[in-house]
């Protein structure tokens, strides 16, 4: 069993704990050792199934991806979601615990620190490393006595801890200072550096600091590292417009290794490239090229695929759609309530029938979020864009769930409600369980369907499920929206399940249980085949946008079907680990870690 451990704790939520514990297993795993993340408890909406069918944060399972192994349930043994009346969804070893109090939570705090310690050493017993994540800020000082994600965690084993503390925000030498000092001596001992993240200018205007906060503390710092212009990583839990601000923007122009590709100027920027590579990881079905009928489409905005994601309040496992921000072919819009309006929006202020599709992402409380948009008008406003859009409608999970005619709550698992109407988008029913279904497989696309290209070969994608409800179809739609006359009879988007995913034969409606499609590059080239016939085909499009579309009907491939987001991903572990290696004192750091 190793004791090489170290814990990566910053002094608020989004210091950078979670990226900078993805770039030193990168760095570890470059370097031949054997490692692997943990963080002893998390919350978040964003979760990730294992191969083995349990349900971890997706922060756990970005870094084992950076790491380079597969993701397991006991990298994050307690995943906290938050959910309706301050209750909170707790997951166990993967699996659903029950709903409960924060009060009630912590009356089992010694029950969960035995299943935390069960999991930590088991990753001790089989790796070199272990880099463990804490959550928000060790020094929440009413927080002390329940801690067991920081130093209430680390003092178990007395884990070396390194302080992250992002200067970006202001007030970096406070927060380092205060944090420290209000941490009781036994835990303060445990420190044993800190870190500045995303320091922009020239470092030695720090340097009078750093040398002042070092001796107030007795604790040294350990690096300063360069903010990084559009560095992408998954955030842990943050839907902020400018998180996606921030993504939309990286795309650049080449593909080359980080040590070959980077410099940091003479602001302090940390300057790279990066951009879809052209070629594929070999054998990898997730990295086929889509070849078809397709058109091509250049550089202008209104040729772009406008998408538009309803924005739920208890939205859950948007890093899913990250792949479309990313993808320089999408045009991504975010569909919300507006602010500065205390009624409801109408079809006008919303103006849904500009997007090529709309989709209805999962949600953790699926009646709650359908009551909501119903209360605000947006129900509406999605029929309305049925009736009077050529564009698709997408929905995934609980999206799929509402587009469905009733959703059944007789146990009440997620309200106070028995049931609700759906759309009836499709003849589905659908009844809320206790029992949470939880897959992580490969679904075969169904190439029988018009839809897609006629000689599209048989396709797997990668995708997982979570969710509580069941859904039962009939064949037929008979009770349909009134207004327009459709025979929406449904065939199945997968050929080896049943129910996981239906598209109807009129092709504007696709309902999924399957998180994760477009995380494959094959499936977003489809969709992107699709919409811009449907863009091409459309003579209002063609009328208006005639003057700026430059449009290649001959093309045997679309623009961007090279854009690898598999690609991307690894590009930017590499990026973070030489970060590291040229920013922080590694020497230290290995020796804090004892390692040769």
């Amino acid at each position: 069993m190793t004791d090489k451990y170290l814990m990566i704790q910053g002094t608020s939520s989004s210091a950078g704990k979670s990226s900078l514990t993805a770039g030193f297993l990168r760095y570890f795993s470059n370097n031949g050792f054997i490692c692997s993340p943990f963080k002893p408890q998390n919350m978040s909406l964003n979760s990730y199934v294992t191969d083995d069918g349990c349900e971890i944060a997706r922060s756990q399972s970005m870094q084992a991806e950076a790491a380079g192994i597969k993701p397991t349930k006991y990298m994050n043994p307690i995943l906290i979601k938050p959910s309706e009346n301050n209750l909170m969804h707790l997951i166990i070893n993967g699996k659903f615990f029950g709903n409960m109090t924060f009060q009630e939570y912590n009356s089992k705090k010694d029950e969960f620190i035995k299943v935390i310690k069960k999991n930590f050493e088991y990753l001790l017993s089989k790796n070199d490393v272990v880099i463990i994540e804490g959550a928000g800020s060790p020094a929440e000082i009413n927080l002390y006595d329940a801690d067991v994600a920081n130093m209430g965690f680390a003092e178990l084993y007395d884990i070396p801890v390194i302080l992250v503390a992002d200067i970006e925000r202001g007030g970096a030498f406070a927060s380092i200072y205060g944090t420290i000092m209000l941490l009781p001596d036994k835990w303060r001992k445990l420190v044993k550096g800190f870190i500045i993240n995303k320091f922009r200018g020239d470092e030695s205007i720090l340097k009078p600091g750093i040398e002042i906060i070092e001796k107030k503390v007795g604790i040294q710092c350990l690096g300063v590292i360069p903010y990084i212009e559009n560095l992408y990583i998954e955030p842990e839990d943050s839907l902020s417009l400018q998180y996606y601000d921030k993504i939309k923007k990286i795309i650049s122009k080449n593909y080359n290794s980080p040590k070959n590709n980077t410099k940091i100027n003479t602001n302090g920027f940390f300057k790279h490239n990066i951009r879809q590579d052209n070629y594929y990881k070999e054998g990898s079905l997730s990295h086929q090229k889509f070849e078809g009928n397709e058109f091509e489409l250049y550089e202008n905005e209104n040729s772009k695929i406008k998408v538009g994601i309803i924005h739920l309040d208890s939205i859950s496992n948007f890093n899913e759609f990250d792949p479309l921000f990313l993808d320089e072919r999408f045009n991504i819009s975010f569909i919300k309530e507006s602010s500065d309006k205390e009624t409801s929006f109408d079809d006008t202020s919303f103006a849904l029938n500009s997007f090529d599709i709309i989709i209805i992402p999962g949600t953790k409380s699926t009646i709650s979020d359908l009551k909501k948009i119903k209360k605000i008008g947006l129900f509406n406003c999605i029929k309305n864009y049925y009736r009077n859009s050529e564009g698709i409608i997408m929905g995934i999970c609980g999206g799929f769930q509402m587009m469905g005619k009733i959703i059944n709550d007789p146990m009440h698992i997620e309200s106070q409600e028995l049931n609700i109407d759906g759309f009836g988008f499709f003849d589905m029913e659908t009844v809320m369980q206790k029992e949470k279904i939880l897959f992580n497989q490969k679904y075969k696309i169904n190439n029988k369907l018009d839809f897609f290209s006629d000689n599209l070969n048989e396709i797997l994608l990668d995708g997982y499920e979570i969710h509580n409800g069941v859904s039962f179809f009939n064949t037929f739609n008979t009770n349909t929206i009134d207004t327009k006359e459709i025979n929406n009879q449904t065939e199945e988007l997968f050929s080896n399940f049943i129910g996981k995913g239906i598209i109807s034969k009129d092709k504007i409606l696709i309902g999924t249980y399957v998180h994760g499609l477009f995380e494959n590059d094959i499936f977003r080239n489809i969709i992107a085949s699709v919409l811009t016939k449907k863009k091409i085909n459309n003579e209002n499009y063609e009328n208006k946008y005639n003057k700026n579309l430059i449009i290649n009907k001959n093309s045997s491939k679309n623009k961007n079907n090279d854009f690898s987001y598999q690609k991307i991903k690894n590009y930017n572990f590499e990026l973070l680990a030489e970060i590291l290696e040229t920013s922080v004192n590694m020497p230290l750091i290995k020796t804090i870690l004892r390692l040769p």
